[in-house]
């Protein structure tokens, strides 16, 4: 039935006479549940007309409500969505914000093909109050997202254009990327990839919130194990997108909580980092953490405080003091990077805070991805840590493989990363979304196309393996490489001494080979396009040592650890040794000979210790001479 002469004359009265045409072929059920996800298929895509739509729906809705019947005596009543079910959109400070997502936002770009018609027979939902509908249909297991920031002050200061077009009707991405010929031409490349949604600078949080978290609240009450993280360059808008989410979810949680059924479920909230490879916990004063696997499996985060939750304010309040204790530096790319990988854990549970674990959903905010380059003129602990977070993200990157294609097994002891997020990958309830944040400068082309390629494999992996696209993924590295570096971390850990020096060419050598690749010969002949990236076998040397030496780095603190609890031993047992030559007719040649036997196990400890600090002091000095090779490659990087 075509959409009655009621709801058409409010379509004119609203000045969206427009889009009448197109809406009238919608039922008036159809039309009074759409949402705004559905703007763009009748032609609504200008942000002015998106409000006013939004604000008619929403006042039809309000009548319908007060008065449950046909308008204009046509057809039966309509059963439509409550008001407690929609935005305020004055109350949001004028953001432009989206309705809850429907089933055609949660399925996967290859099951799109096959979904029906939007608004053919669509069932309205009925009200949140009464809880989730019965057939509400289950997200897919992955879901990617990318979100484009706008532009910034200091870049239209400096007169910067933006280069990304995002189509939110057709969730596709553009990076129309500058290059420069021989002849020093200047020519535009076109780089497009799909995802599952594409938002603009336009978009708000809370319409992020609902294309991509708000599926997955009502798993968790069916002992769903959730996690959405998002991923991106230092300053892409990772904290800003992913701050507001926990927020919003915990509203809609806390709806669900005031049903009968589910009064006996209390919300439990803990925050920790993963900086380098280890754990802090940021609402218990920076306590430092440990991971271990319990009887059944199942990694446990021991140390870790959880604290009940019981109203929006509580959980601001939480945020605001895990934010101010996570770990920051800089970079080139941003003077304050989270160094840092957040993660904030909602934890259903019935029965009090040991009871049954009923859903989680972990909020994962990484840190900020950079290539190499991005870190060469920072110090050595910078230079580390991006090293870190890089192959914690692989780490990640497979994980998410392996549950999007049902793999038996899920790389979990990838990183330290992973492992704690294990439930959150294996089993049949396990859910993820990825949030990728790109920025639309052309100074930051080459990380606004890692991402978007790292979020791309991730979700090209519903595909066969020979239509994958190939090339390289990881932010600014080689993933073959990653995957190798992580066997010889594991084979060093087996046999420190025989694999801790890795192969490094001499100085000269290098610097050769830097004069070679900025020789005419090194342009592309097939498009005379300049090449004027790194020497990718001196960065190959440059991460292989970095894997090097943070493996020995543990190898060294463990070390010395051990060296300490047995020079205490030795140190007892001169005491003991002392007070018995004390004694009277204690025998001097034996004191002598124990004093012997103790002086040198603490010689060979002492001696022990000193080689493995000088082998790793030497590839500190190693990886100084190959970063110092590097950096007069690096620092050209950005605009060309």
């Amino acid at each position: 039935m075509p959409l009655s002469s009621y709801f058409l004359q409010q379509l004119n009265a609203a000045g969206l006479e427009a889009y009448a045409k197109r809406l009238s072929f919608l039922d008036d059920a159809a039309f009074l549940s759409m949402l705004m996800s559905d703007y763009a298929t009748y032609g609504v895509t200008e942000v002015e007309d998106k409000q006013r739509l939004f604000r008619l729906l929403r006042g039809l809705n309000e009548e319908m409500k007060s008065k449950p019947r046909a308008p204009v005596g046509k057809g039966p009543a309509v059963a439509v969505r409550p008001a407690e079910d929609l935005l305020d959109l004055d109350a949001h400070d004028g953001d432009l914000l989206a309705h809850a997502c429907g089933p055609a936002m949660q399925l996967s770009p290859i099951e799109k093909g096959n979904d029906k018609p939007r608004g053919a027979a669509a069932a309205v939902p009925p009200p949140f109050s009464s809880g989730p509908a019965s057939n509400e249909e289950d997200p897919p297991k992955i879901r990617v997202v990318v979100r484009k920031r706008p532009m910034n002050k200091k870049e239209k200061e400096r007169g910067e254009d933006d280069i990304v077009d995002v189509h939110m009707a057709r969730a596709s991405i553009i990076v129309n990327e500058t290059k420069v010929k021989v002849d020093l031409t200047k020519y535009s490349e076109k780089h497009q990839f799909n995802f599952d949604e594409a938002l603009d600078e336009s978009v708000s949080n809370e319409e992020v919130y609902a294309c991509s978290v708000k599926p997955l609240v009502h798993t968790l009450f069916h002992n769903g194990k959730a996690s959405c993280f998002a991923y991106g360059q230092t300053g892409s808008g990772k904290t800003f997108t992913m701050r507001p989410l926990p927020v919003r979810a915990a509203a809609d949680i806390f709806k669900y909580l005031t049903r009968s059924e589910y009064r006996d479920i209390s919300l439990y909230v803990s925050c920790f980092e993963i900086y380098g490879n280890k754990l802090f916990d940021l609402l218990n004063e920076r306590k430092k953490l440990t991971i271990l696997e319990d009887a059944k499996k199942r990694v446990v985060v021991v140390g870790l405080k959880e604290f009940p939750v019981d109203s929006v304010d509580l959980l601001k309040q939480l945020i605001e003091e895990s934010g101010n204790k996570r770990s920051t530096g800089s970079t080139a790319a941003n003077a304050d990077s989270s160094r840092s990988h957040s993660i904030m854990q909602f934890a259903l549970k019935a029965g009090g805070p040991e009871g049954r674990l009923v859903g989680k959903i972990s909020f994962i905010d990484l840190a900020g991805s950079e290539r190499g380059a991005d870190t060469f003129d920072n110090n050595r602990q910078t230079r580390l840590e991006g090293a870190e977070i890089n192959k914690s993200l692989l780490a990640l990157k497979e994980c998410i493989r392996a549950l999007d294609s049902d793999a038996r097994h899920v790389p979990f002891r990838g990183s330290k990363l992973t492992a704690v997020l294990r439930d959150s990958f294996i089993g049949d309830q396990a859910r993820t979304v990825m949030i990728a944040n790109i920025s639309p400068n052309m100074a930051s082309v080459e990380h606004t196309l890692n991402t978007l390629r790292y979020a791309d494999r991730v979700k090209e992996l519903r595909k066969d393996k020979n239509e994958r696209a190939p090339g390289g993924v990881t932010p600014g590295e080689d993933p073959h490489y990653y995957a190798a570096a992580q066997r010889g971390a594991e084979e060093r850990d087996k046999s420190p001494v025989k694999d801790a020096k890795p192969r490094l060419r001499p100085p000269e050598k290098i610097k050769a080979d830097q004069m070679a690749a900025a020789t005419p010969d090194s342009y592309d002949d097939d498009d005379d396009v300049v090449d004027i990236g790194h020497d990718d076998e001196i960065m190959s040397e440059h991460n292989r040592m970095l894997d090097t030496i943070l493996v020995e780095e543990e190898l060294l603190i463990t070390a010395h650890r051990v060296h300490i609890e047995e020079t205490m031993e030795l140190v007892r047992s001169e005491m003991n040794l002392l007070a018995e030559v004390d004694q009277p007719g204690s025998a001097i040649d034996q004191y002598v000979e124990r004093l012997d036997g103790i002086l040198t196990q603490k010689l060979k400890g002492v001696e022990a210790l000193k080689a493995k600090l000088d082998r790793f002091k030497e590839h500190l000095k190693q990886e100084e001479i190959i970063t110092a090779t590097l950096n007069p490659v690096a620092k050209p990087g950005g605009r060309r």
